[in-house]
């Protein structure tokens, strides 16, 4: 979302056209879920992937055709049955796909394109869960119309929010009006908090910004804390020695990592996390030096329970192997990932439920449920 939203802003710096393909239906397995998102260029380039190359050639086709009549339209590809291999793909996903194509014109619908980018930088400011409801038909003269965007709000929009699903395609009324319409729930952006800006923590902090994480950097060292050191960070935060948690937001959708490499500060962050409702607390070290940090707790007076623990990742990281810091980055991120979509991080070929099973994830609720629109499953899987 994030690389299509940057994207979708050089498009109105630049006054160029491109379309932008959203997945609103899946059945079987497909490559990515409901909700991905792809922005095409008129030259035909992409940004954003919809499938593993499987459909990307002939959709730059459709969008061609979505620019020269600047109507939005629906594209469904079938890759269940033999009639895969007449699309000369081959490709056997196993899966269908239905995918809304809808033009982005900063010249000549400016604010369309306009209302379009707010409501996807929304999705990236957002700390709180809510839903979208975006019409893909609606009847001639109405006062709704194809591809506008409607956002879980006070309830003026004449929309029964209460009764919409979490995510999905729906027929529903909207200002009196019937429509089709596709559902979907946005989550905030994961956040990272890594503790520590050494030479270790700079490939932590690149490889989660790749992913779109917001993460913020936090010590107590001006020579540190630059973006020489972390140019893909969100926010450096300069912090007091022993007030590193100071004014951070630290909430349900927060991970936390802590690499100070300082025993004392590193046992101040504990007593400071431990409490609060965060998902996931690594902290880099031997579990020798862990069990001596949790003793010294206890002795000062921190009550150390075991749904603390529950939470406290110590070693920190997945079991890959790793050893230079790059690695260890890896490990991190990777068992961050799997706390968020409440995985153990062992092998696929071990396991025998389906890899991606469809979220059931209340569109109320908050917390570090992994985002509907970022899962998918790779074709022929």
């Amino acid at each position: 979302m994030l690389e299509v939203v940057q994207a979708l802003t050089s498009c109105v710096e630049r006054g160029t056209r491109a379309v932008l393909a959203t997945i609103i239906d899946v059945e079987g397995s497909a490559y990515r879920r409901e909700g991905v998102r792809a922005l095409i260029h008129e030259d035909g380039s992409i940004v954003g992937v919809v499938s593993g190359g499987c459909v990307e050639r002939d959709l730059a086709e459709h969008a061609r055709a979505v620019l020269e009549n600047g109507e939005p339209r629906e594209v469904f590809y079938d890759f269940r049955a033999a009639e895969d291999l007449l699309w000369g793909m081959g490709v056997g996903c196993n899966g269908a796909i239905t995918l809304w194509l809808e033009p982005f014109d900063p010249v000549a619908q400016r604010e369309r394109a306009a209302a379009t980018l707010a409501a996807l930088r929304r999705r990236l400011e957002t700390t709180q869960p809510y839903r979208t409801l975006t019409i893909l038909r609606s009847p001639d003269g109405s006062p709704v119309f194809p591809g506008q965007i409607l956002e879980e709000p006070d309830g003026t929009d004449g929309v029964d929010w209460a009764s919409l699903p979490a995510q999905g395609l729906v027929d529903t009324s909207v200002q009196g009006v019937t429509v089709r319409a596709f559902v979907e729930t946005v989550r905030p952006r994961p956040r990272l908090v890594v503790f520590g800006a050494g030479a270790d923590a700079m490939p932590v902090v690149r490889t989660a910004s790749g992913l779109g994480w917001h993460v913020t950097v936090v010590d107590h060292r001006p020579e540190r804390m630059s973006r020489t050191h972390f140019p893909t960070a969100d926010d450096l935060a300069l912090r007091p020695r022993h007030a590193y948690t100071q004014g951070l937001m630290l909430g349900e959708s927060t991970y936390t990592v802590i690499m100070t490499h300082n025993y004392e500060i590193d046992m101040h962050l504990l007593s400071s996390l431990l409490p609060l409702p965060i998902p996931y607390i690594g902290l880099l070290g031997p579990r020798k030096r862990l069990e001596q940090m949790l003793m010294d707790l206890e002795q000062t007076g921190h009550k150390v329970d075991s749904a603390h623990l529950e939470k406290l990742y110590s070693p920190v990281g997945l079991d890959i192997g790793a050893e230079s810091p790059e690695d260890i980055a890896i490990s991190i991120i990777a068992e961050i990932q799997a706390v968020r979509s409440g995985r153990q991080g062992g092998f696929l070929r071990t396991r025998r439920d389906p890899l991606h099973a469809r979220s059931q994830v209340n569109h109320a609720a908050s917390g570090p449920a992994a985002n509907a629109a970022g899962g998918g499953t790779r074709c022929g899987l």
